[in-house]
């Protein structure tokens, strides 16, 4: 049995993923809100209070920081030489990598290549990173299934899963070079993705034409009872264009101090585009029934606004939609492409 009580997963910016891998290769896992003056411990390691931390933010990006960015990101100090980090999508959206920490947070500025951002570190051994496919092989498919969970999608999680531990244990066994798999492997995989992807597809079609938005709310919740989450009561229209339509909670063993115990969900049944769908985001943001941390809109439609994406980025609500809500449902990890 592994002595690992978790395996942390780290989430990273897609479009800087080409330096950020070769950090990960020189020993560093970087993480974003990291210009200067935003370390989270000062100069005698103690902890910069929140306040103070969004201060600095105001004047370094001279925007105000979206709620909770900063309890985002102080899980990383409860990481020891003792952990194991997961990085999905790295270094591409076809691949993870895991590395073994060998040191404590510390801040560390960054060069031109990362606009001087990604300045807050965790130091792993090189010589332990390792780097795969997501269906390489059992344990590299039963690691990467984490990634379809809501409670996984915040900048650095725990997960307690103790099968994907050991499996997360027994890749870092594995030769570095376990990812250039055979090419028949390679084509048995090719037609299994495939094959997933045509079925998601054929789901999105169904759904569009068959379904209603009763029926597609009731899904969702189902989907994520299959996952383990807690569907609770809720007040949803409050009068003041907040709504939600269900509130999930993780088990226990997916949360901590840090993450959200709670998870508001704004479901949208629609077909091909939606152009009001920053509205969803908007209901979400205007719900007060309780300051729940995480925001997602599940949606049916293929594909989000310019609008919708912008507004979900500058207030940290996740959207899922088009083929990642058809994966969702069939308890799948997230399609490759960003929808």
């Amino acid at each position: 049995m592994s002595s690992f009580e978790y395996i942390a997963i780290f989430r990273t910016d897609d479009a800087r993923q080409d330096v950020l891998y070769k950090e990960l290769q020189n020993g560093m896992v970087r993480q974003g809100w990291g210009a200067a003056n935003l370390a989270l411990l000062d100069k005698d390691g103690n902890l910069i209070p929140e306040d103070q931390w969004t201060r600095n933010y105001r004047k370094d990006f001279k925007e105000e920081p979206t709620p909770r960015r900063y309890s985002a990101l102080t899980p990383m100090l409860k990481l020891t030489t003792k952990d194991l980090i997961v990085l999905p999508k790295m270094p591409n959206n076809q691949k993870m990598s895991i590395a073994r920490v060998n040191g404590r947070y510390r801040f560390e500025r960054t060069s031109e290549h990362l606009k001087h951002d990604f300045g807050h570190v965790i130091p792993v051994d090189p010589s332990s990173v390792r780097t795969f496919n997501y269906r390489a092989n059992d344990d590299a498919y039963t690691v990467s299934r984490l990634f379809a969970r809501a409670s996984h999608r915040y900048p650095v999680t725990f997960a307690y899963e103790r099968s994907a531990i050991e499996a997360a244990v027994r890749l870092l066994e594995e030769p570095q070079d376990i990812h250039t798999a055979k090419r028949s492997q390679d084509l048995v995989q090719a037609a299994l993705d495939e094959a997933r992807r045509q079925a998601a597809e054929a789901m999105l079609a169904h759904v569009a034409t068959k379904w209603n938005g009763s029926t597609f709310e009731e899904l969702v919740k189902q989907a994520f009872k299959n996952q383990g989450y807690e569907v609770l009561p809720y007040a949803r229209y409050r009068g003041d264009g907040g709504d939600v339509d269900m509130v999930v909670r993780p088990p226990s063993s997916r949360y901590s101090l840090f993450m959200p115990q709670e998870i508001a969900v704004q479901v949208k049944w629609k077909k091909d585009q939606d152009e009001d769908d920053a509205h969803a985001v908007e209901q979400l943001l205007k719900w007060k029934e309780s300051d729940i941390a995480e925001k997602v809109v599940v949606s049916s439609a293929r594909s989000f606004t310019q609008r919708c994406r912008e507004l979900a980025r500058k207030t940290d609500v996740t959207l899922i939609g088009g083929l990642n809500t058809m994966y969702f449902l069939m308890g799948l990890p997230f399609h490759d492409v960003d929808e």
